[in-house]
């Protein structure tokens, strides 16, 4: 069986990166990142309803295949996901479902971060603070212009709509 990296497969393989759980292939968390994870599964047909397993929160399935190439794809990350393209965008915003916030202020950060994660942000262009074990992004509205047409878990935040009125031709308040 030969996989075959898509942009679609790279957000899960996101996702799947900062909520994985030890069991299978699959995620643990909060309720809405398990409901992504079990939907793209079955959706881009990694495996089919009957096989998908659920637990103390946490969804996932057993395949050798997709376990090795997942773990390839994520030990071969700072290669793999080095342009601004669209598979970049969707494997960063499968990480920030699993493990971003943006506060009240606007203070848009990612948890559970690497130095490969701190070093794949740099090289994209966005540059970072490291706060414990968190990554703090200096320029939020450029990061998340980025991956605003790949996030699902935040896709309807308020910042999304902010952003979105801003890209509008004639959306800029005139003096």
């Amino acid at each position: 069986m030969k996989i075959k990296l898509s942009p679609e497969l790279s957000y899960l393989i996101g996702l799947w990166r900062k909520a994985r759980c030890p069991d299978g292939v699959g995620v643990e968390g909060k309720k809405d990142v398990l409901e992504i994870f079990a939907k793209e599964a079955l959706d881009r047909q990694l495996t089919t309803s009957d096989k998908m397993l659920s637990g103390d929160d946490k969804v996932y399935f057993y395949h050798t295949a997709y376990r090795k190439f997942f773990q390839q794809i994520e030990s071969e990350q700072l290669e793999r996901f080095k342009y601004l393209n669209e598979y970049a965008a969707n494997y960063i915003a499968g990480m920030f479902d699993a493990c971003g916030s943006i506060d009240d202020r606007g203070v848009v950060s990612m948890g559970l971060a690497t130095k490969q994660d701190e070093m794949m942000l740099l090289r994209l262009g966005f540059q970072t603070r490291r706060r414990a074990d968190y990554l703090v992004i200096e320029r939020p509205t450029v990061f998340l212009k980025f991956i605003q047409n790949y996030v699902k878990a935040f896709k309807d935040h308020k910042v999304f709509e902010y952003i979105r009125t801003q890209e509008r031709p004639g959306a800029a308040k005139k003096k």
